[in-house]
């Protein structure tokens, strides 16, 4: 029962991190979006008034939208990791979740790079090589075939857990 305890604060702990790696990527696209509307840079925006209204207004949007897609992915995030308790396959499913945002952060701050005309230092570089490469390993990781696990088949049976 100790062991089922751990896992199940474990599960708790990567949505935790879940959760964090969203508000991230909401930040950080958001910053891409007025950047992309004119705040950073003047390619919609302008001088007109009517468009800078129209930037706030799909400002206020996204942010309402992307509130709601991360309420709803820390709801199923907490579903999915406990049945991962269950099924013996956290790690994967973590994993899963998680490289997923991470790949949609180095998106979002590709797209920072690119209206900042990728001037950057190497700093920025590392961190968008980083997060490339965590979560592209993570989705592979979380993608290649599970072992065979002998613990509650019985002998000579084997149970492939997902």
């Amino acid at each position: 029962m100790k062991g089922l305890g751990l896992r199940y604060i474990l599960a708790y702990l990567m949505w935790i991190v879940v959760m964090a790696l969203g508000i991230w990527f909401i930040v950080i696209s958001r910053n891409g979006l007025l950047g992309a509307f004119g705040t950073y840079g003047a390619l919609y925006v302008k001088s007109a008034v009517t468009r800078a209204w129209l930037a706030r207004l799909y400002d206020k949007v996204y942010m309402i939208l992307a509130g709601l897609l991360w309420l709803a992915l820390t709801v199923v995030a907490e579903a999915y990791f406990r049945e991962g308790v269950r099924r013996r396959s956290l790690l994967r499913r973590f994993c899963r979740i998680a490289g997923i945002e991470l790949l949609l952060i180095f998106l979002a701050d590709l797209l920072l790079l690119w209206l900042q005309a990728w001037s950057a230092t190497w700093l920025r570089w590392l961190i968008l090589g980083g997060e490339l490469a965590i979560g592209v390993g993570f989705v592979v990781f979380s993608r290649l075939p599970q072992p065979y696990s002998r613990d509650k088949a019985g002998p000579g049976k084997a149970s492939v857990s997902t």
